[in-house]
């Protein structure tokens, strides 16, 4: 049987290499042409921008910092440690109850700021769970870190980010 273009019994090859070649350059190209550095502008002396405001909130990422006194959350005094551990009257079941309160109210607040984004349809099984960044002095025991973090877990935190200082090269 004969098709209806003909068959003149030639095979027609692609070199596929040039084009590979082409595609890694221009994936190259645009790789080494993205940014991440949020853009600096100068604006002239002679210009005054309007003001904004936000209507709705966004996530709070909330930032626990325990230092060798105390721990506070968004810089705002929790609890007082004594050397350098929660006191008995603090702590409950492994986790510090003042500071999951103090978590679940921004996790509360989050959860209603994406209400209102979404609407009344997004519930809280449409909600994503929370992140805390945490700063804690060396000296503490892992208990007092376990604590932190158990007190996070409780209040739907559940993704941590934990400051350390890069140390310097003499």
């Amino acid at each position: 049987m004969s098709s209806a273009g003909g068959d003149s019994g030639e095979s027609l090859s692609l070199n596929l290499t040039p084009m590979l070649d082409i595609f890694s350059i221009l994936v190259t190209f645009l790789l080494m042409s993205y940014s991440t550095d949020p853009t600096n502008h100068d604006v002239d002396a002679n210009l005054e921008l309007p003001d904004s405001v936000t209507l709705v909130s966004m996530d709070e990422v909330p930032s626990i910092v325990v230092n060798r006194k105390e721990i506070l959350v968004n810089n705002k005094p929790i609890v007082t440690l004594e050397n350098g551990k929660v006191p008995a009257a603090e702590s409950s079941q492994g986790a510090i109850p003042a500071l999951y309160k103090a978590l679940k109210e921004i996790a509360d607040t989050n959860k209603q700021a994406l209400i209102e984004l979404r609407g009344s349809d997004a519930g809280e099984k449409k909600a994503k769970p929370g992140e805390i960044t945490v700063e804690m002095d060396k000296k503490h025991k892992f208990d007092l870190v376990k604590a932190v973090l158990r007190s996070g877990q409780q209040a739907e935190f559940i993704t941590y980010k934990l400051l350390v200082a890069k140390p310097s090269v003499d």
